[in-house]
């Protein structure tokens, strides 16, 4: 069936299962393997490599086999760091030393040695016993008892670390499965632990930012007002923490995802125990498992240390809230007190305008009754009737200057009745919107 509407990335990601072959083989066999990082990101892969004799490459030469010199090598290209494995035939070695092929192959490689190990295959077949290690080794059968590893995890005079698996019942693809969990075991141990400076760095600067964390506490306690020091410091505080957070999680993330891998290997070899001897599984979580305690211990109380600091500034911010809002208060008791002064002083303008207005009134009103008496009306009658305006007068000025008030606080008040129609003011929420407490 034609597949024209397959995903783009169908391939590639179908291809991943097949990214990384391993190296399969059978015999007395010595297996080198170094892993080397880089300063800011993983070395690339020699030029060299692809172009090897009987070469297969994955990922786009990323990850490849080939034939150097009597052996092969495999490189395999990680998100920090180069592996290469050299298998070689044990008969053609000299003990002790790595192939000059491949040290020369390392020694192009631009980047530093983080991990170095040797595995020494020994055939165990038709019932042929080989003399196992004496001293501190540590010891486990592996693969359901079909092989058995020693090692003591120390370092050889040439920098390796060396494991010897005898092999009693493994073919050649179980073998190579087998040393590729011994390498991985070796090679990710040593990347989770490059976050133990980290994690050592991370407990000195947790104890300096505990300390300026708790001096701003004690100076927030004690301060009556929020200065803009104070709040410069914990939003420096704040920023330095985030900083160093930031660089020191990238690291404890990778810790753990290293960890798991080796624990996820570990389990894959399905020890079984050799007698008179510790199995390598408890070996490495005995030794192993306290530092990656240390680090995920350092990277929770970093964490606790941003969530200290986070609470200090909403404290510190819910502090010069509250400060505002006294402030904002007292100022709307003074603009109230203002307000106040304000009414009583157009109250009594008020008063003194309905007086002034009857008096240039009762004075017109004078003015033509004087002006009428010449017409033969008695001037007494006129001054008796300038005397009896004059309440009147007043009683109407008064009586106008109060419409004219009402009039214009009705109208302001209908003005806010509309606005909050269109705006609606906030009214007490239910308990249904009510948050819980």
């Amino acid at each position: 069936m034609p597949l024209d509407t397959e995903h783009l990335l169908r391939r590639e990601l179908h291809n991943e299962l097949h990214a990384r072959p391993s190296l399969y083989f059978d015999g007395n066999t010595d297996v080198w393997h170094v892993a080397i990082v880089g300063e800011d990101r993983p070395p690339p892969v020699p030029t060299d490599l692809p172009g090897l004799e009987q070469v297969a490459t994955t990922g786009q030469g990323n990850h490849g086999i080939g034939r150097l010199g009597e052996g092969r090598i495999k490189w395999e290209a990680h998100t920090e760091f180069l592996t290469l494995t050299f298998v070689v035939p044990a008969s053609s070695l000299s003990p002790g030393e790595a192939p000059q092929a491949f040290a020369a192959c390392v020694r192009h490689i631009d980047g530093k040695v983080i991990s170095a190990v040797r595995v020494l295959v020994r055939d165990e077949k038709e019932g042929q016993r080989l003399e196992k290690p004496q001293g501190d080794f540590v010891a486990s059968k592996v693969g359901g008892g079909d092989g058995e590893v020693h090692s003591n995890f120390r370092l050889n005079d040439s920098g390796f670390v060396e494991f010897r698996l005898f092999n009693r019942n493994l073919n050649a693809y179980r073998t190579g499965r087998m040393v590729r969990r011994l390498l991985e075991i070796e090679t990710y141990r040593m990347m989770a632990l490059l976050s133990l400076p980290m994690a050592r760095e991370t407990v000195t600067r947790l104890s300096m930012f505990d300390r300026r964390l708790e001096l701003l506490i004690a100076h927030m306690r004690s301060a009556t007002k929020v200065d803009k020091a104070l709040l410069s410091e914990v939003t420096k505080l704040s920023s330095e923490v985030l900083n160093f957070s930031a660089l020191a999680r990238q690291r404890f993330g990778a810790t753990k995802a290293y960890a798991d891998i080796v624990a996820s290997r570990l389990l894959e070899l399905r020890e079984e125990r050799v007698e008179q001897r510790q199995r390598i599984g408890t070996f490495i979580d005995r030794r192993f498992q306290p530092a990656i305690r240390s680090v995920h211990a350092a990277g929770r109380r970093l964490d606790e240390l941003g969530e200290r600091v986070s609470l200090a500034g909403d404290l510190l911010r819910t502090t010069v809230q509250v400060q505002l809002e006294d402030q904002n208060a007292s100022l709307l008791t003074s603009m109230e007190e203002r307000a106040r002064v304000q009414v009583h002083i157009q109250q009594a303008v008020e008063g003194f305008s309905v007086i002034a207005i009857t008096y240039y009134t009762v004075g017109l009103a004078k003015i033509c009754l004087e002006n009428i008496s010449e017409l033969g009306i008695d001037p007494h009658i006129a001054k008796l009737a300038v005397l009896g305006a004059i309440p009147l007068v007043l009683l109407a000025v008064w009586r106008t200057v109060r419409h004219v008030r009402k009039s214009i606080g009705g109208h302001g008040e209908m003005q806010m009745a509309h606005a909050s129609t269109v705006l609606p003011l906030p009214t007490e929420r239910t308990d249904e919107h009510r948050p819980h407490t």
